[in-house]
């Protein structure tokens, strides 16, 4: 097993949920076996670097102004796969045969879907002898990820395995049930709640709510906090903006010093807020809602990203772990029959234990090294 080279292609575009996925497997396989050798990539930036910066800023400002127009595009996956696997995955394989080449990887795994059509594409064509293995980061499939190329997936639950046996033909044996690749942490002993409050200057009585927006702040976190300030004044409030500096200064400039009200930006300790919450209100995203349930912590979704997060919403939905409201004036309303009744809360908090897999990077890094 040791000295087994891993290649990890990833890409910072959409959010920062696939390279976190890439990071969480590179933890998972160290502490598996601390002597494998471990690379991040991002594909896209060895085709073009320039191209990567464009399409970073199109994807977030569609998802800002024109999120329905990501929906539509989303809708017409397997039109938009075939172009990736042919065209665009011929020019992309010439650019990776280099990488290739330097690291010799023995097992090659993509957390994104951009690169692994020219994965397959290399391997198929040279006949290469790496095993090749996608980490799909959400709790549905489409399209882009499947090539008959590829060795083995990581899917987040059983469902989604039979899912995609059934639509695509994948062979059972390949699909692999270990859940969305999370930081390792998420599986180690955390302190009581109650005391876990305290330490992070929190109301240990109080009602908790932890409201994120991904790693790139988006969502409507501030339509949401007014909400919160007006309707559940006696609640603490966690708001993690993630990366968006700007969002964090504004609500530092507004907030800032109000009682209950606790602001983050990017933080290496979401573990700790998310055990130290009562709930969590987000968009769906598949790395942040595989967090919440490694620790148990119930979901609101709100204004779900169309597409993938929309498919989240509905696993999520349809497993009992998540409310829905995308108004964010009245999620404080609904968030109330969960504080009156807490019992309806501890259910909820039950199931979503049970659908967590906390385990899911060492597991996933158990499938590589196989």
């Amino acid at each position: 097993m040791s000295g087994t080279r891993v290649l990890l292609l990833t890409e910072t575009i959409g959010g920062s949920g696939h390279y976190q996925a890439a990071k969480a497997i590179r933890a998972g396989l160290k502490r598996v076996d601390p002597h494998v050798q471990v690379k991040i990539e991002c594909g896209l930036s060895h085709f073009s670097p320039s191209l990567e910066i464009c399409i970073r800023h199109f994807y977030l400002n569609t998802l800002r102004f024109v999120p329905n127009l990501w929906g539509v595009a989303y809708q017409r996956e397997r039109t938009w796969s075939q172009w990736f696997q042919t065209p665009l995955g011929e020019v992309l394989s010439a650019k990776l045969s280099r990488l290739l080449t330097q690291y010799q990887p023995d097992v090659v795994v993509c957390t994104h879907a951009f690169c692994l059509g020219a994965m397959g594409r290399l391997k198929e064509k040279n006949r290469l002898h790496f095993r090749l293995g996608a980490a799909i980061t959400d709790f549905a499939a489409n399209a882009f990820w499947m090539h008959p190329a590829v060795d083995f997936y990581l899917v987040a639950h059983e469902s989604l395995a039979e899912n995609i046996h059934t639509v695509f033909h994948v062979p059972r044996e390949r699909l692999w049930a270990t859940g969305i690749p999370i930081d390792p942490r998420f599986a180690d002993e955390t302190e009581e709640k109650t005391s876990l409050k305290q330490k992070m200057g929190i109301d240990p009585a109080a009602f908790t709510v932890l409201l994120m927006g991904g790693g790139v702040g988006l969502g409507p976190l501030e339509q949401a906090m007014a909400s919160f300030q007006r309707e559940m004044p006696t609640g603490e409030l966690i708001v993690v903006t993630g990366r968006n500096k700007r969002l964090l200064e504004r609500l530092s400039s507004r907030y800032r010093g109000e009682p209950g009200v606790h602001l983050v930006g990017y933080t290496h300790k979401i573990r700790e807020w998310m055990n130290a919450s009562d709930l969590i209100v987000s968009k769906a995203g598949g790395l942040t809602s595989s967090e919440a349930l490694a620790v148990g912590l119930p979901i609101m979704i709100c204004r779900p990203i169309p597409g993938q997060e929309e498919r989240n919403s509905r696993f999520l939905t349809n497993h009992r772990v998540a409310l829905r409201q995308d108004r964010p004036a009245s999620i404080p309303r609904h968030i109330y029959p969960l504080m009156q009744a807490p019992q309806r809360w501890e259910e909820m908090r039950i199931r979503a234990s049970r659908l967590g897999k906390p385990h899911s990077a060492l597991d996933a890094a158990e499938v590589i090294l196989g």
